[in-house]
């Protein structure tokens, strides 16, 4: 089957067999938009890829677009958290994507771990000029043990997790947490908070397959086999955003709003009240019908959005049958 696009935009069919003669299909399209006022509009430019591949981009490592679908859409956040104030030394990250969904992070200044009578404790935050919005400021890290480095799974490259009190001390916190697992001991190993997306083979996304057994396994219990399955499969599992980024729908005409992100008022992006439209043909058959939203993507410092279209669609391969696709707009 062969793709037509009849659009100025980047356009992927991707294709893998489920058996002998069926094949799960997904036609993919993005689209780089400037944003004006609160509208989006194209960009001259088009940076954001549609690979088959994970590629580097001034962020990282971005997945793969070769899956029949997610489940959710993906939403990311790039750029930095922003105080309204110089002297402001913790602020909260919003997103509410229309009215019925939103998403916070925390955000604190530099602190360190300080040695006191009853212990360590986390000494008053410094004041914030601009904290990246990177899974590098939430918790994780690595720390030695008997000479080697152990990674934190779910966050290697994060900061603040610590085996030992001595190692702890003097060193620094993470800058972004989640508002319902805010750190007060350095042995706290709370989520770690994220708003952009998360590497390919991260723990965070591997975390998602862990089942009832695993879960009640981590909790201690006595048999955890009784639970359940160890592992539990389902669609998020092709999700690259982090998993409280994961928005269940994002219609056409929604508004998503930022705060905390621009040192002022917050940021407002109304998303495209148009669909593409994908119409395949097989010999008199013809299906036609919008993608839907599958990724949006937030360049906050660029006042700048990606958005990615899909579609998938099952078909039998039948012998010199006539099979088209087509992307309109």
């Amino acid at each position: 089957m062969d793709l037509q696009n009849h659009t100025p935009f980047r356009a992927q069919l991707f294709r893998t067999a489920i058996d002998d003669d069926r094949i799960a299909a997904s036609l993919v399209t993005k689209v780089t938009y400037d944003l004006r006022g609160t509208a989006l509009e194209p960009s001259e430019e088009q940076p954001w890829l549609i690979s088959a591949e994970p590629w580097e981009s001034e962020y990282g490592v971005i997945d793969t677009d070769q899956l029949f679908y997610r489940g959710g859409v993906d939403l990311f956040l790039f750029g930095h958290a922003r105080p309204e104030r110089r002297d402001t030394k913790s602020l909260t990250v919003a997103v509410r994507v229309g009215t019925e969904w939103k998403r916070e992070v925390a955000v604190f200044g530099v602190r360190v771990w300080r040695k006191g009578v009853s212990g360590l404790h986390a000494t008053s935050p410094l004041p914030i000029e601009a904290i990246p919005l990177t899974m590098a400021f939430a918790f994780g890290g690595k720390d030695r043990w008997d000479g080697l480095e152990v990674p934190y799974p779910l966050n290697p490259d994060g900061i603040g997790c610590y085996l030992w009190q001595d190692s702890a001390e003097g060193k620094p916190l993470p800058n972004l947490e989640e508002t319902d697992q805010l750190i007060s001991s350095w042995e706290d190993k709370p989520l770690p908070a994220g708003v952009a997306p998360c590497p390919p083979m991260s723990g965070i996304r591997l975390a998602r397959l862990a089942g009832p057994a695993l879960k009640a396994h981590a909790a201690g219990k006595a048999d955890p086999m009784s639970e359940g399955p160890a592992l539990q499969f389902d669609a998020t599992f092709f999700n690259a955003a982090h998993p409280r980024m994961i928005v269940p729908s994002v219609a056409p005409g929604t508004r998503i709003a930022l705060s905390g992100v621009t040192g002022g008022a917050p940021l407002l992006v109304d998303v495209p009240g148009t669909l593409p439209r994908a119409r395949v043909r097989f010999d008199d058959e013809v299906d036609e019908r919008p993608l839907a939203i599958d990724q949006i993507g937030i360049e906050a410092d660029k006042k700048r959005v990606f958005i990615s279209y899909r579609f998938p669609f099952r078909y039998v391969v039948v012998p010199e049958q006539m099979r088209e696709a087509h992307l309109f707009l």
